[in-house]
């Protein structure tokens, strides 16, 4: 049985992966920052004996390395990173929130990066060997020059977050390719 664990699994794309890989036999570590609170991973677990739910804030690196311990030894054939962090608030120019641009920073890269180094061993003891990160199509600086700004926004701390996110992934990519993982990102549209 393969196995795939999932960043943000409590919601929104998160829990839709969980739902498709549990359905489909997968053994499934979901992670969510209070697993206590998340009630639909709750009653997903009552229905599937595979799936398995940990606590994990991939902004904290005592909670990614207290993970680490709990899957020691265990192999992870997909490693999906559904975390994201997207700040609302201060996005002009004159008024930036800095303080959201670290925390979209430290969830949308620094919290990836963390988590993909800490999971290695057991993405590198699998089968599948896959690593994949959820991107978006707002990273797309391209998009930004062309004027596609407007339509969503300036969203400054997102979508810099994310451009970071492509560049680590596509530099994570050549280096573990010579170990036979697979990295890669997805852009889901509009979800």
């Amino acid at each position: 049985m393969p196995t795939v664990l999932i960043t943000g699994a409590n919601r929104g794309l998160g829990i839709e992966f969980v739902r498709q890989y549990a359905g489909d036999k997968w053994r499934v570590f979901a992670t969510a920052r209070e697993p206590e609170k998340a009630k639909e991973l709750k009653q997903l677990t009552a229905r599937h004996k595979n799936l398995h739910v940990h606590a994990l804030n991939v902004a904290n690196e005592e909670s990614i390395q207290n993970l680490a311990k709990e899957l020691d030894g265990k192999p992870v054939d997909l490693l999906i990173h559904n975390s994201g962090l997207y700040p609302r608030e201060g996005q002009k120019v004159g008024g930036i929130d800095y303080s959201g641009w670290r925390e979209a920073m430290e969830t949308n890269l620094y919290g990836v990066m963390r988590v993909t180094e800490a999971l290695l061993k057991n993405v590198a003891a699998s089968d599948r060997k896959q690593i994949t990160a959820i991107s978006s199509s707002m990273s797309s600086i391209h998009r930004v020059q062309n004027g596609s700004v407007a339509s969503a926004g300036t969203s400054y701390q997102y979508r810099t977050s994310k451009t970071a996110l492509n560049m680590a992934f596509s530099i994570l990519a050549k280096e573990l390719e010579p170990r036979g993982i697979s990295v890669v990102l997805l852009d889901p549209g509009w979800v």
